[in-house]
């Protein structure tokens, strides 16, 4: 059941593909069982691993693939990790950490097994530093050996108990207590049993100098027997055998007649090749077997982990993204399996995948790992364990390699990327301190400043170089593309769309985004020719745009090279009128009137915020304001219409005391002025029942002795709730004309008061 598999050569399929992409040979001219290549590359990571990642189009969405390559050589390892206590969970980083604390340097690594969801126990075998944390459950499992090497197999764990010469079966190791079965706990399971039926706990030394292991004979010491239906705590140098009290009768009963001092036997025995096993991990189902694709493999595109062992020996950390259109759909179980095979693996078991698929590497001369697929939770999830690689190799030292990055580069003509070098040790990880770097460009293709920035050129393809003195040149492949096969126009918030709104004078910095072979190509917004299409606003060469100043649609297209895209715009107004800006210190209070439907524009759109407001207006909004009342008596005014827009509102007004008119007459057109504005407010408060107690000083004000006597009740009781203030220099202007804006923000205050 288990493979192990040794070769000399090495990293075959990683060399294939970097010669490949050195000689020009891309891999778009390639197709896979994930579909038609279209992007990748392989590249050197820290402690000499290859990392790959490769891109692929189905014909309607993409794929993308990432995975470490690993070759046993005895300076990397591959270990387990888990939390301080099994049912511990954490990310990426914070498992590394621990390691870190140990003196390793973590070089990468994947998410291991499958776990239960509700308390983190996983469901296969757990094995580290030799020792059995966890039984196998049946599962299928990844093991490591000291030196490194991958076996893939079922342990096949045989484990009994012996209680005064009669053998039972053990059937667990740190694995949730259930209703039959006895299981092993150690402190290695969590601080507690967690188990909290009733049920039976033997207490046992667990003898020094001797470990619990896949191959082990162990005769321990009864230290207590204590029923229970609380979890029991775990502690070092003991052991617990628990089973529940509905468990086998005759168990049970063996269990119970335990005294302290006696002595049983547990015996565990593994699969033939898992003997000398360091670390290992389970793993739920066999995708690989000698080269074949297993049967009854789940059929749905997910984000999926996986772990392959190809002829040569080496290992392969396999992930592939999903649930992110645009990005990468996912794969199914046989597509991995497909996909694992033709990367050269003969052995292979599937990973937990989902939202916990997640990738890890150290950059050649990174400080630390850094995330390299994209998790569909947007972030890496915490999980229970992990399969990490690392090596006792410390950072510092001289200079001997150099990274450069981006790792692959197509760009549009005349667009430019920023290429980095950064210098590595022997051993791949950062060193004391960076060479002066140079680059140059190999191919018709393009230039690069000292600083390496690359500006594209002729099409063609060709390569970014880096070097220093006294290490070996590094070079990325580079394809230049002048014409693309496609434009699409991005705002900040996402795709265009078909219609994109801008408030009127604002602006909107749009990004146009150039395809090739379904390739994204590096590009600057200047590369493009920017058109305005309409009465709308201008743009740039950068693709900024400025909206004009009054509501209007047209359209905005970027072209290059043949292919072009367009986006509708349409021009609005932050607030309800054209002419009310948010600037303008009454767009509140006219946003508010509005709103509240206490007054309407002068035509569509217009507010008209300085023209004078009169009295049909004003007695036209608080009959609003108040709901819309019926009147008994109607308009009693000679110059009141029965069919006119304020005919109901000034008879409400007239019958509640609210107006007075002249001679009989209302004047519904003349201008109102600000006291007068504040006697109507007054007389509506009295009919409202409102208090109308404050009074405000008048005295303050510069100009109170202008104020009209009839008015002076109502002005005090208008200052003194806020309603009128200063009119800039003026004092209160009593006799000033209103403008539709001071009544605006004069009804909104009064609003509030009366509500």
């Amino acid at each position: 059941m288990t493979k192990t598999i040794r070769s000399a050569s090495r990293y075959l399929p990683a060399l294939l593909l970097i010669l490949a992409l050195l000689f020009g040979v891309t891999p778009a001219a390639c197709a896979s069982v994930l579909g038609e290549a279209v992007d990748g590359y392989t590249t050197e990571a820290g402690g000499s691993l290859a990392l790959s990642r490769n891109v692929f189009w189905t014909g309607s969405d993409f794929r993308t693939e990432n995975y470490i390559t690993y070759q046993p050589d005895g300076e990397v390892v591959p270990v387990v990790v888990y939390g301080s206590k099994l049912l511990n969970y954490g990310d990426f980083p914070s498992m590394a950490a621990l390691l870190e604390k140990e003196g390793y340097t973590v070089l990468g690594g994947i998410n291991g097994d499958f776990y239960n969801t509700a308390d983190y126990q996983p469901l296969g075998i757990v094995i580290s530093e030799g020792e059995l944390r966890s039984s196998d459950g049946g599962y299928w499992a990844v093991g490591f050996t000291a030196d490194g090497e991958t076996r893939i197999g079922k342990p096949a764990l045989n484990m009994t108990v012996e209680i005064a010469d009669q053998s039972y079966p053990l059937a667990a190791v740190n694995k949730a207590r259930k209703a039959s079965g006895l299981t092993l706990f150690t402190e290695d399971h969590s601080y507690t049993t967690q188990a909290n039926t009733p049920g039976i706990n033997v207490v046992l030394a667990m003898p020094r100098r001797e470990a619990l292991t896949v191959d082990c004979r162990l005769k321990l010491e009864v230290l207590e027997v204590i029923r229970s239906a609380e979890p029991l705590e775990l502690t070092a140098d003991e052991l617990v055998l628990s089973l529940a009290e509905t468990g086998d009768p005759a168990l049970f009963a063996a269990l119970a007649s335990l005294q302290a001092g006696d002595t049983i036997k547990i015996d565990i025995r593994c699969a033939d090749g898992w003997q000398d096993i360091e670390y290992a991990v389970g793993a739920m189902r066999k995708l690989v077997s000698n080269g074949q694709v297993e049967s009854g493999l789940d059929a749905s595109a997910q984000p999926r982990s996986a772990v392959g062992l190809q002829a040569d020996g080496s290992l392969i950390l396999y992930t592939v993204d999903g649930r992110q259109s645009g990005h990468s759909i996912g794969a199914s179980l046989p597509q991995v399996a497909e996909r694992l095979i033709e990367l050269g693996c003969v052995e292979a078991v599937v990973m937990d995948g989902g939202g916990s698929t997640t990738l890890n590497a150290l950059y050649l001369g990174d400080g630390s790992v850094s995330q390299i697929n994209s998790p569909s939770d947007g972030r890496q999830r915490s999980v229970t364990n992990y399969i990490m690689l690392v090596s006792k190799a410390e950072s510092g030292g001289a200079a001997r390699k150099l990274a450069l990055s981006p790792f692959s580069l197509h760009i549009l003509s005349g667009g430019s990327a920023q290429f980095t070098a950064q210098a590595a040790n022997a051993d791949g990880l950062q060193a004391a301190e960076q060479p002066a770097v140079y680059y140059s460009v190999r191919g018709d293709i393009g230039s690069i400043d000292a600083n390496g920035l690359f500006t594209a050129g002729n099409s063609g393809s060709g390569e970014v170089v880096a070097g220093a003195d006294g290490i070996e040149p590094v070079s990325v492949p580079v394809t230049v593309i002048s014409q693309p096969d496609e434009i699409l126009l991005f705002t900040p918030d996402g795709a265009a769309g078909e219609m994109v709104e801008v408030p009127a004078g604002g602006t909107l910095d749009l990004q146009a985004t150039a395809y090739a072979d379904h390739i994204r190509l590096v590009a600057d917004d200047s590369c493009f020719t920017w058109n305005v299409l309409g009465e709308i606003g201008q743009i740039d060469a950068n693709g900024l745009f400025t909206a004009g100043t009054t509501r209007a649609e047209g359209m905005i297209a970027a072209s290059a090279a043949g292919a072009s895209a367009s986006c509708g715009v349409r021009i609005v107004r932050a607030g309800s009128f054209d002419d009310v800006t948010q600037a303008d210190w009454y767009y509140q209070a006219v946003e508010f009137v509005a709103r509240e439907k206490l007054l309407s524009g002068t035509a569509e759109y217009i507010f008209s915020p300085q023209l004078t407001m009169n009295r049909a207006m004003l007695v036209t909004a608080l009959h609003r304001m108040a709901g819309l009342p019926a009147s008994s008596s109607g308009a009693s005014f000679s110059d009141v219409a029965a069919d006119t827009w304020y005919t109901a509102a000034v008879g409400w007004a007239a019958e509640n005391r609210i107006v007075t008119g002249y001679n009989g007459r209302f004047t519904p057109l003349d201008a109102v002025t600000r006291e007068q504005i504040a006697v109507i407010l007054y007389q509506y408060a009295q009919a409202a029942g409102m208090d109308i107690s404050a009074a405000g000083d008048l005295s303050l004000y510069p100009d109170a002795a202008d104020i009209s006597s009839w008015a002076v009740e109502a002005m005090r009781w208008a200052v003194g709730n806020g309603l009128i203030g200063n009119r800039g220099n003026e004092g209160l202007a009593p006799a000033a004309a209103a403008t539709r804006a001071e009544a605006a923000l004069i009804l909104m205050r009064f609003h509030a008061l009366a509500n």
